[in-house]
């Protein structure tokens, strides 16, 4: 079962998108925060990380940036309000798909599936 790490501030997106997913038959870790998801990610193996951009105490890109730079390779989704164009410049490798908000949670689980069969895929060409 895939393990899934769900970072978002909004405690409703954030139950709902956990729901969801479970539907989905995956495994899900939530965080409130940036700074939160961060030692979750840190502690527990996970696929895919899903956060929200704007949060208190960490954002999403400074949590992705500390991952990285720690040498998780987990596929990222990125989900705001913003749109794109406002985000970070040269921040765009730290994560593999941007969702803005409102996303449809159905959409976002297929998504998900889909990054998850692209690194089985590119595991079974590497071995």
């Amino acid at each position: 079962m895939a393990r899934i790490l769900v970072v978002e501030d909004e405690a409703m997106l954030l139950m709902l998108a956990s729901i969801v997913l479970e539907d989905h038959g995956f495994e899900v870790l939530s965080a409130a925060n940036g700074r939160k998801g961060l030692e979750l990610a840190r502690r527990e193996h996970v696929d895919v990380i899903v956060t929200d951009f704007m949060m208190p105490e960490m954002d999403g890109i400074a949590m992705l940036s500390a991952l990285r730079e720690e040498g998780h390779s987990a596929p990222a989704i990125m989900t705001t309000a913003i749109p794109r164009s406002q985000l970070p410049r040269g921040d765009e490798a730290l994560f593999d798909l941007y969702m803005p908000k409102p996303y449809n949670e159905e959409i976002l689980a297929q998504s998900i599936g889909e990054m998850l069969a692209r690194n089985q895929a590119r595991g079974d060409d590497a071995g």
